[in-house]
């Protein structure tokens, strides 16, 4: 299982999620380029033509097959994108909360978030409330986490994030707009899940639908109480709805262990 956090995070975001897997799946959880402890692009370089290239590196690095690749939100595009390009290495796919093209509604989304998440902050506690004004249904406790992995100390004491920051400057200069991965979606051949936060605005219902309806084998899920973020917004729902996603793979599975061991 290849989890893909979203813009701006990390992959501990992926922490108490990957706990309720772990005993079921081989999870890993990339900090992928200028995110986390991952290195910066010298050039600034973050395409999704870039983190393609990042993806299929490691996946060829590490020999990895029949992948359940899981994405939030940048990490669902890029998900995306992979599963498109290298349709026999994935088994399953699901995106979360990712807008696979944009409109006025999801770039102002999106520009509401680069524009309060807070560059500076002279506490990790400031990093804290500016998550929990974003995301009111996250517990403190998960902002805590979120703010620990996902800034870091400098010398004059202040805390800065861990990500490029010059991330937010290039999208803010494209106007929040993000790759139309349309033509791409005809090509995803495995079972797909598409989910969003109830109340989210990065992806409406009826772009969720139109999604489920471009590729071949897609269904749609809703997380209540939850917005950007279901998947730590609200994780029991979250889990139940990937358990019974992943729970028809482990059905097939048994019987057809049952039939080998006959």
């Amino acid at each position: 299982m290849l989890l893909l956090h979203g813009f701006m995070a990390h992959a501990h975001a992926w922490d108490e999620f990957a706990l309720n897997f772990r005993n079921r799946y081989h999870i890993i959880a990339l900090d992928q380029r200028g995110h986390g402890e991952s290195q910066w692009s010298k050039n600034g370089f973050y395409t999704i033509d870039e983190h393609l290239s990042d993806i299929a590196k490691i996946i060829k690095i590490l020999k990895l097959r029949n992948l359940i690749i899981i994405g939030h939100s940048m990490g669902g595009r890029n998900a995306l994108f992979y599963t498109a390009c290298y349709p026999e290495n994935v088994e399953r796919l699901v995106l979360i909360d990712a807008r696979l093209w944009s409109n006025p509604k999801n770039s102002r989304a999106l520009r509401h978030h680069l524009i309060n998440l807070p560059l500076q902050a002279f506490s990790l506690s400031e990093v804290v409330q500016a998550i929990q004004n974003l995301y009111p249904y996250l517990s403190t406790k998960t902002c805590r986490h979120i703010a620990y992995y996902g800034y870091k100390k400098i010398e004059d004491r202040k805390f800065v994030p861990k990500f490029d920051v010059r991330m937010g400057l290039q999208s803010n200069l494209l106007g929040c707009m993000t790759e139309d991965l349309k033509p791409f979606l005809a090509n995803v051949a495995c079972p797909t899940l598409i989910i969003r936060g109830k109340e989210s605005l990065f992806l409406s219902r009826a772009d969720a639908r139109k999604i489920c309806n471009l590729i071949p084998s897609a269904k749609l899920r809703e997380i209540p109480t939850a917005t950007h973020m279901p998947v730590q917004e609200n994780p029991k729902a979250f889990k139940k709805v990937i358990s019974d996603f992943l729970g028809e793979k482990s059905k097939k599975n048994l019987h057809f262990n049952k039939i080998i061991k006959r």
